[in-house]
């Protein structure tokens, strides 16, 4: 799944094409997909793009607002005018993402392919020709159509925790968690969405490398000047996935198509066998459910 650095790109790439833009048409392919009224969409003008963790949620006129998950494998693909038209007379072989397209999400041929396509599950038509699908291969995404004054009161919004470059999230914030869980190990901490929202397996992993503070390391034996570190350092590596793109490490291109270099600069993540900058061998194990990898030797 696309963490925080990767939605935001998305989010940057989307807001370029079709902020603006008013809804001609919408057409859905799978009903489970789009929860609401498809009716109220239409000839609603998109003011804004907000990103919240690793959703994104896209505003309308007439108080009408998206909320949109990509999962594992969504993908939001964009294609002006001028890109409809002539994608039929360019060879597939040659097909590429243009100034005229952009895409996010789960990487795949559908990108630089026929559309709609089998795993086309929405489609918006707007009033100047241009088109956004919304693809899904296992259908684990989805749109959800509210009034934009619910959107605040939302329980899944309302569940996370800080982002974590909210200026409150603090070593006192992270102390404050700990102590109603003391024996819980700093990574899975971290990763819980209800701390730091959008904060998923990369950047957890890498974050702590930075810090040098073992993934394993139960969250009371850290001290207040380990939590900054931490929180240092998690936002650190996510400015160098801004970037580098984003991580294409698992299923993910930027919002012009392409994939991201942040997994090419990884010190620590799925580099298992491999030697640390300080002499020690990089170690795998598994904290709350998820693969983990470490340094033994620096990272105490």
């Amino acid at each position: 799944m696309p963490e925080l650095p990767e939605v935001e790109i998305i989010k940057r790439g989307l807001e370029k094409k079709i902020v603006g833009q008013t809804i001609d048409k919408v057409e859905v392919c799978l009903n489970k997909l789009l929860q609401g009224s498809k009716e109220l969409l239409v000839d609603k003008k998109i003011i804004s793009i907000n990103r919240r963790a690793k959703m994104l949620i896209i505003n309308l006129s007439g108080d009408i607002s998206l909320l949109i998950h990509l999962k594992l494998t969504g993908q939001l693909i964009y294609r002006s005018q001028l890109a409809v038209r002539s994608w039929q007379k360019i060879s597939a072989d040659s097909r590429q993402l243009s100034a005229n397209q952009v895409a996010g999400g789960h990487p795949s041929k559908d990108m630089v392919g026929d559309l709609p396509n089998k795993f086309t599950h929405a489609i918006f038509y707007f009033q100047d020709g241009g088109v956004l699908y919304f693809n899904d291969l296992r259908q684990f995404g989805y749109i959800k159509v509210y009034k934009t004054e619910e959107i605040a009161n939302l329980k899944v919004l309302n569940d996370l925790g800080l982002e974590p470059y909210d200026e409150n999230a603090t070593p006192e914030y992270l102390m404050k968690i700990i102590s109603r869980r003391p024996n819980t190990k700093i990574k899975q901490i971290i990763m819980d969405q209800s701390v730091l929202a959008g904060v998923g397996n990369i950047y957890a992993d890498e974050g702590l490398y930075c810090a040098k503070i073992s993934p394993l390391r139960a969250g009371k034996d850290l001290s207040k000047t380990e939590l900054e570190r931490i929180i240092k350092c998690i936002r650190s590596v996510m400015d160098q996935s801004f970037k580098y793109g984003g991580s294409s490490e698992n299923t993910f291109v930027n919002a012009e198509g392409k994939k991201g270099e942040m997994q090419n600069h990884f010190q620590i993540y799925r580099r298992m066998s491999e030697k640390c900058s300080c002499g020690g061998v990089i170690k795998r194990t598994v904290v709350g459910g998820r693969g983990t990898y470490y340094c033994p030797v620096c990272q105490k």
